[in-house]
């Protein structure tokens, strides 16, 4: 890809997460044909022609697709802010950055996670899977993992996403003692 040119999908994204960063956004201009290219100027500070067209357009699409509402307040200001449609988008997008924070020192609990999310669920399931593995926890068996660290905070903000019940769906312990130890523990570099 060019220097400086940026994907649509990327846009969206950046556009979206930057209202959610601002919660509602104010605005002292009415909704004419130039709002969306003074919001991409004034509020995403873009100074280049192509890249405000490109954010203007990416606006135009999020209130299209319902995931940002404009309203006109009247004095010549609109607020913005982001649809519950939107709100679920922009938490799919963090769920990109979650990741296991890991203390200095461990402190000897192994956390377990067992899961059994049902079939009608299986692309939930899936996702589930293969977020967890992505953040580092150990496959012991098909569908019990481990962390030797504190993982309940992301495993709770997944479950939401992938709106899985996490109290029916989703069981967690931390113990001392755990089959395949030194497997663990090499595995997590201890």
């Amino acid at each position: 890809m060019a220097r400086g040119m940026v994907r649509k999908d990327n846009l969206v994204k950046d556009t979206l997460l930057g209202i959610a960063a601002a919660g509602v956004i104010l605005v002292a201009f009415s909704l004419s044909p130039n709002f969306f290219s003074y919001v991409a100027r004034s509020y995403f500070k873009e100074k280049d022609k192509k890249r405000i067209r490109a954010r203007a357009l990416r606006l135009k699409d999020l209130e299209r697709r319902k995931l940002v509402a404009f309203k006109e307040l009247g004095g010549g200001k609109v607020r913005i802010e982001i649809t519950r449609k939107g709100k679920l988008l922009v938490r799919k997008y963090d769920l990109d950055n979650v990741k296991l924070k890991v203390p200095r020192k461990w402190d000897g609990f192994w956390r377990v996670i067992i899961y059994d999310i049902p079939l009608h669920q299986r692309k939930a399931s899936n996702a589930f899977r293969e977020k967890i593995r992505q953040m580092g926890l150990f496959q012991l068996q098909r569908s019990v993992w481990i962390s030797p660290y504190d993982c309940i905070a992301e495993l709770e903000f997944i479950t939401s996403v992938f709106e899985i019940d996490m109290d029916r769906c989703i069981c967690h312990f931390k113990t001392k003692e755990i089959p395949r130890e030194e497997e663990l523990k090499n595995h997590f570099d201890f």
